[in-house]
């Protein structure tokens, strides 16, 4: 994948964001393997993090490879990510990602 690709993905999923205006969302990361060049994180938080707050998402889950550091399982906290105003957690398993994502 290249930088170019993984915004035009986040721009189409914000997009779907946008129109379905769930309360959470959830982001399979279990096999992404992109490595983000300068400035792709500094255009996620200024581009697609305020349309998924505007679309009235109230939290953002990740689920990563089972050996990705910082998750839930292993001590990790959530986090408000760059300007959002939700709540961000990564999780080493699917089912706890639902479980944090539905609890109020």
């Amino acid at each position: 994948m290249t930088d170019s690709a993984f915004k035009a993905t986040l721009a189409l999923f914000a997009t779907e964001a946008e129109k379905a205006r769930p309360p959470f969302l959830l982001i399979d990361a279990t096999e992404f393997r992109h490595r983000f060049g300068d400035g792709v994180m500094q255009w996620r938080n200024d581009a697609i993090i305020p349309r998924y707050g505007a679309a009235g998402v109230r939290k953002f889950a990740f689920h990563m490879p089972a050996s990705f550091p910082g998750t839930m399982e292993s001590g990790g906290r959530e986090t408000i990510d760059g300007p959002a105003i939700f709540p961000t957690a990564w999780f080493a398993t699917r089912e706890r990602a639902l479980s944090w994502l539905k609890a109020s």
